[in-house]
C-alpha cells in the first residue's frame, strides 16, 4: 500500500471532520485550478482547440484560432443583430444580402475577408441593462451534432 504525499499531507487523509478528502482537492479549489487563463499565442501552437480553451482567454484575440477550411460543416453566418432588451430598440444589425453569388463573396487574397463584424458604440451602450443578441446561419449538407458557439465580448480587454 502506497501513500502519495501532496502538499505535506497524504492524498488518502482524513479532514478534522473525520472525512476522507477528495482527490484533487474540494470544490473551491478544483474551479480555482479550472480558471487559469490561456494566450493566444499558446492556443495557435496547439493541435486543436477545445471549447474549454476558448473560455480560458483572458482577452480578445487579435487572429482566428483556425483557418476557413476548417469549416467542414460550411456554417455560414447570415444576420446579425443587436438590441436593447428593455425598448426593443436595434443597436445594430448586418445581413448578409440573399442570393449573392459565392463567387463574389469569395476572397483569394484575403481567406479571412467576411469573418468578423466590426462595429463600436458609444459609452452609453455599457450602461444597458440587458442587450439581446440574434445571429442567424446556414449549414451545409453535413449535419452537425452537440453545436456549441461561445461568444464573449470585451472592453479594453476585460470580459463582459
Amino acid at each position: 500500500f502506497n501513500w502519495t504525499v501532496m502538499s505535506g499531507r497524504s492524498s488518502n487523509s482524513n479532514d478534522d471532520t473525520g472525512r476522507a478528502k477528495k482527490k484533487g482537492g474540494g470544490f473551491l479549489a478544483r474551479q480555482s485550478k479550472a480558471k487559469k487563463t490561456i494566450t493566444e499565442e499558446e492556443l495557435l501552437k496547439k493541435d486543436s482547440v477545445a471549447p474549454d480553451d476558448v473560455l480560458k482567454l483572458g482577452k480578445c484575440t487579435e487572429n482566428y484560432l483556425c483557418e476557413p477550411s476548417a469549416n467542414v460543416y460550411h456554417i455560414d453566418f447570415t444576420r446579425f443583430k443587436i438590441r436593447d432588451m428593455e425598448t426593443g430598440n436595434v443597436l445594430f444589425e448586418i445581413a448578409k444580402p440573399e442570393n449573392i453569388e459565392e463567387d463574389i463573396i469569395d476572397n483569394d487574397e484575403d481567406p479571412n475577408a467576411g469573418r468578423f463584424v466590426r462595429y463600436k458604440f458609444t459609452p452609453e451602450f455599457l450602461k444597458l441593462k440587458t442587450v439581446g443578441a440574434t445571429v442567424e446561419f446556414t449549414v451545409g449538407d453535413k449535419p452537425v451534432n452537440n453545436f456549441r458557439m461561445i461568444e464573449r465580448h470585451y472592453f479594453r480587454d476585460r470580459l463582459l
